[in-house]
């Protein structure tokens, strides 16, 4: 595995962290969020480390794209390219007493991320990044990576954003998390995962039939979804460390949209007594406690990490409507509040916000409700329809399925709505995805 033979040091410099002195900070939870210009320079060679053409595979470029490409996912950065840069791209150096500070500050640039190389003898190289905030020429973030392989290089970038962006907004899972999703292949729907940007994307399952709604367990480690065969539906659960599928028949003829409760168990809709309700099953997978029943439907469970506060969809009161149950008190309020059809829940992390679908002239358009105030608002806008949406470990960010170019695909916004942005996870109708943790 690339991420056990990849060594990171933190760069022993005598900077103050932007952290420590207070300087940038950027409030992605609050509302009206702060949005700087990031420039990354191109690469240099350390000091009588020989030219950068002396590292193999074009790795020094590689990095700074990906690089750039990661924080152009982030809505709070507006990225700057060499043009926009007076007095040409170079900032004269790596560390911060040899950079020209002045023409990135009359650039209006607010971080600047540097890299140098040094070639290695038997593997690619060794990378110092930093990241200087321009207006003080404070250190925000240095590491350094000593690269042993060219298909290392996405991980340093990733490594390097994270903490890029845990230094300033305080999270940077985003970085370190990872998406399943629903690919269609003909007349199968098979599992695939990727990063969260939409890289390294592989497939899970090669199963005979069609497999719908994927979810992951809250410490990113299993993944349960329904298996469709030609005669029966299936509960599958598949293990990322062992790579290994567990497939169970359950009773009934219908299940729908299973989840993973706080402490790992699977709730699940299931059909036994007709109309479907919410159980959750036993480690053995049988069929447990009822978490919700009603005369109606009852389908599409999701907990917030506590576990005390279940988001569902239920018809009891004619039309689909989001529900949210509160299992402390016993309490089940509906918490959609306009539209007349409301599918596919997804409450935040920290059980404070709930992402759904409603239907807005023929079309699914997310809508957010702020369970506090119980104020509720369209998140998406424009063509098609926006379905399934699923918040990040983080709760900031928010992907989803929408057709809006045609063959439904996997999109980013935040909690903010702010303008969605494609994940490119490869050609075919992609729909259902499920953000997990890594």
């Amino acid at each position: 595995m690339i991420r056990s033979i990849l060594i990171v040091v933190a760069l022993l410099v005598s900077f103050t962290s932007v952290q420590a002195a207070g300087v940038l900070n950027i409030d992605i939870y609050g509302p009206g969020q702060s949005r700087v210009n990031l420039f990354v320079a191109d690469p240099l060679s350390k000091e009588s480390a020989g030219p950068l053409g002396a590292i193999p595979g074009n790795a020094p470029a590689d990095l700074q794209q990906r690089i750039h490409a990661n924080c152009a996912f982030l809505p709070f950065f507006n990225m700057l390219s060499a043009r926009d840069i007076i007095g040409g791209p170079s900032p004269g150096g790596y560390v911060a007493q040899n950079i020209d500070f002045n023409k990135f500050q009359l650039s209006r640039a607010d971080v600047l991320v540097t890299a140098a190389w040094t070639p290695q003898p038997g593997g690619v190289g060794e990378v110092e990044l930093r990241a200087y905030e321009v207006y003080t020429g404070r250190l925000i973030v240095g590491k350094g990576y000593n690269v042993a392989s060219q298909q290392q290089v996405p991980e340093v970038a990733a490594r390097f954003c994270a903490d890029l962006m845990e230094a300033l907004t305080g999270q940077g899972d985003f970085f370190r998390s990872n998406l399943a999703m629903i690919k269609k292949e003909g007349r199968r729907k098979q599992v695939y995962m990727s990063t969260a940007q939409g890289l390294g994307v592989q497939k899970i399952t090669n199963l005979d039939g069609i497999c719908v709604s994927p979810a992951w367990s809250h410490d990113g480690q299993k993944l349960v979804f329904v298996f469709l065969d030609a005669r029966f539906h299936n509960l599958c659960i598949w293990d990322r460390s062992t790579r290994s599928l567990q497939t169970k028949r359950l009773p009934g003829n219908t299940l729908i949209a299973p989840a993973f409760t706080k402490h790992g168990s699977v709730a699940i809709s299931l059909d036994m007594r007709g109309n479907p309700d919410i159980y959750e099953l036993k480690p053995d997978l049988s069929v447990g406690r009822a978490l919700e029943e009603n005369w109606g439907i009852d389908i599409g469970p999701d907990f917030d990490r506590t576990g005390q506060r279940m988001v569902f969809v239920s018809n009891r009161l004619g039309n689909p409507h989001v529900f949210l149950k509160d299992f402390g008190s016993g309490e089940v309020r509906r918490i959609s509040l306009t539209g007349k059809y409301n599918t596919g829940p997804s409450i935040s992390p920290d059980g404070s916000q709930v992402v759904f679908a409603q239907m807005v002239d023929g079309r699914h358009k997310l809508f957010l409700v702020d369970l506090a105030s119980g104020r509720e608002r369209q998140l998406t806008f424009g063509p098609g329809s926006d379905e399934d949406p699923t918040w990040s470990p983080d709760g900031y960010f928010i992907a989803f399925a929408s057709n809006r170019s045609g063959p439904s695909q996997i999109y980013l916004t935040t909690k903010h709505g702010d303008e969605p942005i494609l994940i490119p996870t490869g050609p075919g109708e992609t729909t259902s995805p499920a953000w997990g943790k890594l």
